[in-house]
């Protein structure tokens, strides 16, 4: 069992547009309302690249800033983590058509938009940080394993990492094989110790997958957002942290194996 600290937590979903708005949402003293909106757009990426960004880039930009700002740390001082489900699908759709046509008019941004860790770059780029960085992903899995590599750097480093998770709708010809209904990022900030900024605390642990484990159960609006986009499952855990419940959950990681998490409020 691995202990870290939540200092920051930045949300861009359906219905749940800040993670200040958000809180209030998951712990029932605000309605929640379902409904989409168009993709943020990410400030902090200096104006020419800003244009030049695609959807998935702004979206986890976004919720990467507001973390951070919430964290109330300097972004030079974390390590990077983010993952995504499926990465850039849209301009993979729009790479396919374009090598069906005459020339093949594929542009040199898109191309190079559609690189798995160009939301990695684009946020050093906004920030002009330098440390570490990594960019991975684990299919329906890629939380709980970003959740992992997070963990383990804050353990071997004993330093703050940023853990950015975020997927985009995904374009119609892949509904049937990888199917994301709306845009989702959630990014947290995640320290090596206690701060006056700490919203809970973690401990994190590896484990063989147990016939007996209970999980806690999620109201009908979770639910929607979890199944809809592999990048909503953090809200699980964001659910205890904005009710400051203590609770004990289990991310399905690979094959017969778990990840546990075991939340208690700090404030």
């Amino acid at each position: 069992m691995t202990t870290v600290y939540l200092d920051g937590i930045g949300i861009e979903a359906p219905g749940l547009r800040t993670w200040q708005q958000a809180r209030l949402v998951l712990r029932g003293e605000n309605p929640f309302y379902f409904e989409k909106k168009s993709h943020p757009v990410a400030t902090l990426i200096p104006e020419n690249e800003r244009r030049r960004a695609g959807d998935t880039i702004h979206l986890a930009v976004h919720v990467a800033g507001e973390a951070v700002n919430n964290a109330k740390v300097n972004p030079e001082s974390l390590i990077n983590v983010f993952s995504s489900y499926r990465g850039a699908l849209k301009i993979v759709d729009h790479m396919c058509n374009a090598v069906t046509l005459p020339d093949h008019p594929i542009s040199p941004t898109q191309f190079h938009n559609s690189v798995y860790n160009s939301p990695a770059a684009y946020w050093c780029i906004a920030t002009q940080t330098r440390g570490p960085s990594t960019s991975l992903a684990c299919a329906e899995a890629s939380f709980p394993g970003a959740l992992l590599s997070a963990t383990a750097n804050v353990f071997t480093h004993k330093q703050g990492v940023l853990l950015v998770v975020y997927d985009v709708e995904s374009p119609k010809p892949f509904h049937k094989q990888y199917a994301i209904e709306f845009n989702c990022g959630i990014a947290l900030v995640l320290m090596p110790s206690q701060s006056e900024n700490t919203l809970a605390k973690l401990d994190i642990n590896f484990q063989s997958r147990k016939t007996e484990e209970m999980d806690m159960a999620l109201s009908p609006p979770l639910v929607k957002l979890i199944s809809g986009n592999a990048s909503a499952q953090p809200l699980r855990m964001l659910s205890a942290v904005a009710s400051q419940d203590s609770r004990e959950m289990f991310y399905d990681y690979l094959e017969n194996s778990v990840v546990e998490v075991k939340i208690n409020p700090c404030n």
